[in-house]
């Protein structure tokens, strides 16, 4: 028997069979879902039909949808979450703010409550900012050993200068110049207020006496001072500065000289 003869009839007879079995898996490939009835792609003019190509076509249709379904719901998903954090932190915000409204409450000569009434802006009795003004001016120049009474005092001084003011500025300058800490190691100084007139609507004079002793407690000096100020009234929104200036009485300027 030749050979070469039955290498050629074997490789006729493999051909129909080869043929078969890349037709059974092109028509798998096109299959969508089991028992469903296949789809066949006729190729465009000048592209020659491959399996690998209908397989990637076949792909596109069946799983693309999900794919884009599943973007959607991931873009929607994101958005929320940035819905959220905006509205968790504009609420954290209006939670933040406090808004605080002083109340005035007057005593009669019993020690009995009064109708109460509300501050309304620049609407404070002269006499409370007659009050406040000789608080004012005893801590601004009291000078005394008690290191903790004295850090008081300069604390309710600077809450009634509002921040960028004229009054701040030279009350800093004072300070720097005679810092009362260390003034309080050789002597101490008392103030009484004397006077309290007002010369219009926000401007005030204030005069006091003030006497200077040494640790022993003995008279050094005694001097007559005044100042003149302009007042201002802004309600405080922020409770550390209602605890010290509850009705929000500030001095935007002052001058202060010795009388004669």
């Amino acid at each position: 028997m030749d050979p070469v003869a039955d290498r050629n009839r074997t490789s006729v007879e493999s051909e129909p069979t080869q043929h078969m079995l890349n037709r059974n898996f092109l028509q798998a490939l096109t299959l969508k879902v089991p028992g469903a009835t296949a789809r066949h792609h006729t190729p465009s003019q000048g592209q020659a039909s491959s399996p690998y190509i209908e397989a990637r076509r076949e792909w596109n249709e069946r799983y693309g949808e999900y794919i884009q379904q599943a973007r959607h719901w991931r873009n929607m998903a994101i958005c929320s979450v940035v819905v959220l954090v905006v509205s968790l932190g504009g609420a954290l915000y209006i939670s933040a703010q406090r808004k605080i409204q002083p109340y005035v409450i007057q005593v009669d000569k019993l020690q009995l409550a009064e109708p109460y009434t509300q501050t309304h802006g620049t609407q404070v009795d002269p006499r409370i900012i007659k009050a406040y003004l000789a608080r004012f001016v005893a801590d601004w120049r009291t000078v005394t050993v008690d290191r903790q009474a004295q850090k008081g005092a300069i604390d309710r001084v600077f809450a009634m200068l509002p921040t960028g003011s004229v009054a701040l500025v030279k009350m800093d300058d004072f300070f720097k110049a005679r810092n009362p800490f260390t003034v309080a190691a050789s002597h101490s100084i008392d103030i009484t207020v004397t006077n309290l007139l007002p010369v219009s609507d926000q401007t005030w004079q204030v005069e006091w006496k003030e006497e200077t002793r040494d640790l022993r407690g003995q008279l050094q000096s005694s001097v007559r001072m005044k100042v003149t100020v302009i007042v201002g009234i802004t309600p405080p929104s922020e409770e550390n500065l209602i605890v010290v200036n509850p009705l929000g009485v500030y001095i935007t300027d002052l001058n202060w000289s010795r009388r004669l």
